[in-house]
């Protein structure tokens, strides 16, 4: 088992962090501001990116109560089997990850990303292994202390796995749900919600829940995505 490290990490950006754009600080206000976040909405908008900042800011400030960084997402495939991968089950989910750990590198660097995975501060984990586990832990005194759980496209998730994913909460943890409701690879009857949207409408009210939705306006990634986006979304 990784072990943790000191309570706090002293991290530094490797780039200079701006928001591209109003909804962008609209999230990261909403993800520090709440225990539960869901973000539903066009790619390219910088979700993850402004999840994975949030969560880094989580774990080096010394007034929030939260020391890990917990990565998951279905295990899916968009359309063709890739077949058997070979390796142990690391090896063979790896790759599911590595949008999160590019990311990562972008805002704290390779090395410091290695660092902190190799000690456990941010661990990647499969979404159908969760049951049975809590997110955070408790310190050498008994206290507990949090976990920031970032749940990615989880448009491909039913309804009772986002339950599951959900009801893995612990003290003092924050969890913050992504998804695109346009891109669902999940194969679903006429009358099924994925996860995400089941729960967008089944949790709306409740106190400490965050709710942030991206439009194709709202794409950062290149402006030129945002004609053909919308062009997808109109058909």
């Amino acid at each position: 088992m990784n072990k943790f490290v000191s309570k706090k990490v002293n991290l530094q950006f490797k780039i200079n962090c701006k928001f591209k754009n109003k909804k962008q600080k609209d999230l990261y206000d909403t993800i520090l501001s709440n225990r539960i976040i869901f973000v539903r909405g066009v790619a390219g908008s910088g979700k993850t990116l402004i999840a994975l900042m949030a969560a880094l800011e989580c774990i080096k400030n010394p007034k929030i109560n939260i020391d890990q960084i917990v990565l998951t997402k279905p295990i899916i495939e968009i359309s063709r089997s890739l077949g058997a991968l070979p390796g142990d089950v690391n090896e063979k989910t790896f790759m599911y990850y590595t949008h999160f750990y590019d990311n990562l590198s972008k805002l704290i660097g390779n090395e410091t990303t290695k660092y902190l995975k190799s000690n456990g501060v941010i661990k990647d984990t499969i979404l159908n292994y969760l049951r049975g586990s809590t997110f955070g832990k408790w310190d050498e005194n008994g206290n507990p202390v949090g976990s920031f759980c970032i749940f990615d496209e989880s448009q491909n998730c039913t309804a009772t796995e986002m339950k599951t994913f959900i009801s893995r909460m612990g003290e003092d943890s924050k969890l913050v749900i992504l998804g695109d409701s346009d891109q669902i690879d999940l194969k679903l009857n006429k009358s099924e919600k994925c996860g995400l949207d089941d729960a967008w409408s089944k949790l709306q009210g409740i106190k400490g829940i965050g709710f942030i939705e991206f439009t194709e306006d709202d794409i950062v990634r290149d402006p030129f995505l945002i004609e053909i986006m919308k062009r997808y979304k109109s058909k």
